[in-house]
């Protein structure tokens, strides 16, 4: 099987399941975006054996193939990235309704107290 072939039935795999899990309602819809952008743009790059190796001459990468994984790995890694923000800002707001709690309880104890 050659390198297009593969990365074009692994891509759309990927679809699929990414919306299945949508579907489901398993994965988040924000989310699938991302997923299904890459998925279809993996398709496209692996339909057009011309545009991929155009792709590839402009990037600098010899192997055309080459070109197709790189793409994939530099969108997952925008998604890490987006990730570590996400989960930045939920301990941002754990840590703020911990405190907050922790208000609450300290307030009903005094009022308890002084009863």
């Amino acid at each position: 099987m050659n390198p297009y072939t593969y990365c074009l039935v692994l891509s759309i795999w990927f679809l699929i399941g990414t919306l299945y899990f949508v579907k489901k309602r398993i994965l988040d819809f924000k989310y699938s975006i991302f997923w299904v952008s890459i998925s279809l743009i993996l398709i496209m790059f692996s339909l057009d054996i011309n545009l991929t190796e155009d792709m590839a001459k402009k990037v600098g990468i010899s192997y055309a193939p080459a070109f197709l994984f790189v793409t994939g790995i530099i969108f997952l890694l925008i998604l890490i990235f987006y990730l570590n923000l996400v989960i930045s800002k939920m301990q941002s707001k754990i840590t703020s309704l911990t405190q907050e709690i922790g208000i609450i309880k300290s307030c009903s104890n005094e009022s308890e107290t002084n009863i």
